[in-house]
């Protein structure tokens, strides 16, 4: 069945999507962490590592398309894109950590924020990179 413009309807395409994604993606175990000193950025941290065996196949249904130029890895695309994975993993799950001192003379407030590392299927092709993530 097609529609008028014709195209294939939308959800015959997110079904292949996740089909291809189940069968065809890497797997990567991607974390993020920001530490912030008194409303001052003082770390962030990007860690991605290919996983050595396969994660499991069961795909969340929020998925994540981003663009790419042809031969960007996936470490330079995502430093690129940080701020929309960012986004798109906290959706999953978020931790905050929060540590406040206070004394006489100076008070110091350190928060953090923390993707917890966790695996996701990662399809490369031409133009563009799918994630999602697996639960």
């Amino acid at each position: 069945m097609r529609s008028r413009n014709g195209n294939r309807p939308f959800i015959l395409t997110h079904l292949a999507l996740i089909a291809t994604l189940s069968f065809g993606a890497d797997n990567y175990y991607i974390g993020y962490r920001f530490t912030a000193k008194n409303t001052q950025a003082i770390n962030e941290k990007l860690s991605i590592s290919k996983a050595m065996q396969p994660c499991s196949q069961a795909i969340s249904s929020p998925i994540l398309i981003l663009k790419r130029s042809s031969g960007e890895s996936l470490q330079s695309l995502l430093e690129r894109e940080e701020s929309a994975f960012v986004e798109f993993a906290a959706a999953q799950e978020l931790r905050v950590k929060n540590n406040e001192s206070f004394s006489l003379q100076h008070s110091e407030i350190q928060n953090s924020l923390i993707l917890p590392t966790r695996c996701y299927a990662v399809e490369f092709n031409n133009e563009s990179v799918t994630i999602a993530a697996t639960k």
